[in-house]
């Protein structure tokens, strides 16, 4: 049997003019892994999700919405939120009929699959609540058990991108914040929590004693091109039961209204 071509959404959270490198080499990196038959289309948001907090994710969150309905009506297959966080993810579920893949979740969920004791390398300080509230959403606490960060902004990681001391800089850091989750908490797989640095080392082989060093992009990916397989056999992306509930056409619509009023 042939398996139909699929188009998969790749939603950023970066401003499309404004990180315009970013997002030529994200979606390079995209076709070159992707598997046969899969396509990938980047798009961001504007403004970026510049403003590291609370509210700046969940109003990029709530504009990525905007983008998954979107998706859904133009016939993506899937859509891969690649912002780490995954700010408004189990909503986005509920609001279309195709899968919605979250690269935090697809990314640790994928990772413990390959060691015991998962580390991550956060871009900024403040992220570091927000993700022990994502471990603990998805359940694991006892799994994904250190988390560092960087003093990263995004548009300094960016800028990385076309200055190799810049990278090398980055590069160390992360070495270092991972070697010493090895050493304290004994995680045996490393990876950034995030696209950015992901990027930036795609094609670099990044070492640290004691663990292995994942690509989360890669990972969720991964993820989200077997979820459209899942979703092709079973006739539905996610249970319609509890959490995943479908919203109604209205509160669809309402949201949407709500976010092209603020323009």
């Amino acid at each position: 049997m042939n398996t139909p071509p699929t188009r998969i959404l790749y939603q950023s959270f970066t401003d499309p003019a404004v990180h315009q490198p970013y997002l030529k080499r994200l979606e390079a990196y995209l076709t070159e892994i992707a598997a046969p038959g899969v396509t990938y289309e980047v798009r961001g948001i504007s403004p970026a999700d510049t403003q590291l907090g609370r509210l700046s994710e969940l109003r990029c969150g709530v504009q990525s919405i905007e983008g998954i309905v979107e998706a859904a009506s133009e016939g993506f297959d899937a859509v891969l939120v690649g912002h780490f966080q995954d700010a408004c993810l189990y909503e986005a579920r509920t609001a279309v009929d195709i899968p919605v893949i979250g690269h935090g979740e697809a990314s640790m969920l994928q990772a413990c699959m390959l060691g015991g004791r998962i580390g991550l390398v956060t871009l900024d300080p403040v992220y570091l609540p927000w993700h022990r509230e994502q471990i603990a959403r998805y359940g694991l606490d006892s799994r994904v058990v250190d988390v560092r960060a960087f003093r990263l902004t995004p548009d300094q990681a960016v800028a990385a991108y076309d200055d190799e001391l810049a990278y090398r800089s980055i590069k160390d850091t992360f070495i270092s914040l991972a070697s010493t989750m090895v050493q304290e908490s004994q995680v045996d797989v490393v990876m950034s929590a995030g696209g950015l640095f992901a990027l930036l080392s795609a094609d670099d082989h990044v070492e640290v004693p004691g663990a292995l060093v994942v690509n989360p992009t890669l990972l969720a990916v991964r993820q989200v091109e077997a979820s459209v397989a899942i979703a092709r056999a079973t006739g539905t992306p996610v249970s319609r039961g509890g959490t995943f509930a479908r919203a109604t056409q209205q509160a669809v619509d309402e949201l949407l209204t709500l976010v092209k009023g603020t323009r």
